[in-house]
């Protein structure tokens, strides 16, 4: 009884503190995917209606895309709630009427001594208008 004991404080404690820390790890990484989606799509509704309204052609404005953008992603990593990791978006481009957005995180462990995790995450999305 009393090996049996030992034997899960030695060897089962740190296992399931690892294991619980693993699933937080894959958490974090869906959020920040989740938190990239949203910044890329708030940012594809930055059309310039003006230009479109007498061109009928779609142009992204970049200023407003990049505020759309930095809005949605600090809206959803802030709501989460997730503590030991610092989430940026660290890249934003626009080509045509597709944007990509780049974003990482650097995940702290729980546990003393195991060294941080760099996340990272991408995503596109595409603006349409019809006349």
């Amino acid at each position: 009884m009393a090996l049996t004991a030992m034997l899960m404080l030695v060897v089962g404690l740190p296992l399931l503190t690892l294991s619980v820390e693993i699933v937080r790890m894959l958490f974090v990484d869906v959020h920040l995917q989740a938190a990239v989606d949203a910044a890329c799509a708030a940012a594809s509704q930055a059309v310039d209606i003006t230009h479109f309204i007498q061109t009928g052609e779609v142009v992204i404005d970049p200023d407003l895309a990049s505020g759309y953008a930095e809005y949605e992603f600090n809206s959803s990593v802030v709501n989460a709630g997730i503590n030991y990791y610092s989430p940026s978006l660290s890249g934003f481009s626009i080509s045509g009427t597709t944007v990509f957005c780049d974003g990482s995180a650097v995940m702290t462990w729980m546990l003393p001594g195991i060294a941080s995790v760099d996340l990272s995450a991408s995503s596109a999305a595409e603006a349409r208008a019809r006349r």
